[in-house]
């Protein structure tokens, strides 16, 4: 499969993913990967969508990284598995309460299970959390993020949530 049906099938995959998730969101982008750095644009995509802010105005530093670099040393590569228990686990509760995210943990485990078979092996994994701690990535109270690139795709999903 070429990286033009990878992204269409992904994206089909991942269509109703965004949305209400507790008291915040649920994101998530599919872009080709071109071999560069991913962090930069990954960094763009989370200003664009309004979850960064700058430093406060009285002075002290902001919760969310400033840049793509700051972005990326708050992120820790993992593998498959790792990548697929969080993905499965910020999906299916929300990151405050622990109660039902968007989707069950049944249809969270079949979408993530199709994403890691469409990525096809040699893909690479980053995330700011294993559910239990997190380096903040926004301006959220809490926020989960997955970076998945791989077979020239590059898949961003993002929780954030309030408590």
């Amino acid at each position: 499969m070429d990286s033009a049906e990878r992204l269409t099938r992904i994206g089909r995959l991942l269509a109703g993913l965004p949305g209400p998730y507790g008291n915040g969101h649920l994101w998530a982008w599919t872009r080709f990967a071109d071999g560069e750095d991913p962090f930069p644009y990954v960094f763009a995509i989370l200003s664009d969508c309004g979850v960064i802010d700058s430093a406060s105005p009285v002075g002290s530093p902001a919760q969310a990284p400033q840049d793509g670099e700051e972005l990326a040393a708050r992120l820790t590569e993992v593998d498959q598995d790792a990548a697929f228990a969080i993905l499965v686990g910020m999906v299916s509760r929300t990151l405050a309460y622990g109660v039902r995210g968007r989707y069950p943990i049944d249809k969270a485990q079949d979408v993530f299970e199709k994403l890691i078979t469409l990525f096809g092996h040699g893909t690479r994994w980053w995330t700011n959390t294993d559910l239990g701690s997190w380096k903040p990535v926004t301006r959220h109270t809490m926020d989960a993020l997955v970076v998945g690139d791989g077979g020239g795709v590059l898949v961003v999903v993002l929780a954030a949530d309030e408590d």
